[in-house]
C-alpha cells in the first residue's frame, strides 16, 4: 500500500466529480485508507494536511479546468514528496491539462502517482430521451475510478505524461479558448423564475446575487451548477428549454454550503 491515509479535495459543478470522488472515497476506504472528501472552493490550499496523499478531482472544461480549480492548485503548500493524485471528469476530450497539472506539482515538490480521466455525462443534451444512457455512463465511470483506486494502493497508477505535445495542446487551447468568454452565455427567462434564490446559494463563488431577479456579477466560472439545479428551467445557456443533467441531489450542494 502506498499510502494509509489520504484528503480529497473535489470540485464538482453539475454532480459528475462528486459522485466519482465518492465511490473513489469508499474504495479507499475499504481498503484500508483513512478518507477525507472537501469541497475545493470552501477550502484554504494553504491548510492542506500533507501527512497523507493529496487527491485533486475536478470536470475539464474548455480543455482545462475552472479558475478556481486551477488557483486552488497554484495555491497549494510547498511539500517534500508528498504524494499526489488527479483525477478528472470529461465529456470527451481533455486537451493537455494533465501534463501541466503534473508540472506544477512537480514545480511544488510533490511525488505525482496517478492521474485518471472520466468520461461522465455531458451537462446538456437536446432532450430527455438522450439522458437514457447517463446510468450505464456513470456506471462505467464509478467502475473506472475503482479500478484506479485499486491501482493506487497496489503501485501500478500511472500518470501518463507526455511533456511536449500535450503542453503544446493546453498552452493553444488557452489561447483560443477561455472560461471568461462563456461567461455572458447565461441567460434567464423571467416568466419562468420564481425568485426562489438557490442559484445564488448554489454558486461556488458567489456570483449570483439576488434583486428582484437573480443578477450575475463579472466572475462566472460557467461551471453550470445555478442552470442544472434551477427547479424551474429558468435559466439556461444554448436553448430555453433545453435539458439539463443533474448529477446528485442538489441537497449535497446545499448541505455542503452551510457548513
Amino acid at each position: 500500500m502506498r499510502f494509509n491515509k489520504a484528503s480529497l479535495y473535489c470540485f464538482s459543478g453539475t454532480g459528475n466529480t462528486l459522485i466519482v470522488s465518492k465511490a473513489l472515497k469508499q474504495e479507499l476506504e475499504s481498503n484500508g485508507v483513512d478518507v477525507k472528501l472537501f469541497a475545493m472552493e470552501k477550502e484554504d490550499p494553504k491548510n492542506m494536511d500533507l501527512s497523507g496523499a493529496i487527491g485533486l478531482s475536478f470536470p475539464i472544461a474548455v480543455f482545462t479546468s475552472y479558475p478556481l480549480v486551477m488557483d486552488f492548485i497554484k495555491k497549494m503548500p510547498r511539500a517534500e514528496g508528498t504524494p499526489v493524485f488527479m483525477y478528472s471528469t470529461m465529456g470527451g476530450m481533455s486537451g493537455g491539462i494533465r501534463s501541466y497539472v503534473k508540472a506544477l506539482l512537480l514545480k511544488k515538490g510533490y511525488r505525482p502517482i496517478g492521474a485518471k480521466l472520466i468520461v461522465m455525462p455531458d451537462n446538456f443534451t437536446p432532450t430527455a430521451e438522450k439522458d437514457k444512457a447517463n446510468p450505464e455512463i456513470v456506471d462505467r465511470g464509478t467502475q473506472s475510478i475503482k479500478l484506479f483506486a485499486k491501482q493506487l494502493l497496489n503501485g501500478k497508477s500511472s500518470w501518463g505524461y507526455f511533456p511536449l505535445l500535450p503542453n503544446l495542446v493546453y498552452a493553444l487551447s488557452q489561447h483560443l479558448f477561455t472560461i471568461s468568454s462563456f461567461r455572458k452565455a447565461i441567460k434567464i427567462n423571467k416568466d419562468k423564475c420564481i425568485k426562489c434564490g438557490l442559484c445564488s446559494k448554489l454558486c461556488p463563488i458567489g456570483n449570483i446575487v439576488m434583486r428582484e431577479y437573480p443578477a450575475f456579477l463579472d466572475r462566472c466560472e460557467v461551471c453550470m451548477r445555478c442552470v442544472s439545479y434551477c427547479p424551474k428551467g429558468a435559466l439556461y445557456r444554448r436553448h430555453d428549454g433545453e435539458h439539463v443533467y443533474r448529477g446528485v441531489d442538489v441537497k449535497e450542494f446545499l448541505a455542503e454550503n452551510n457548513k
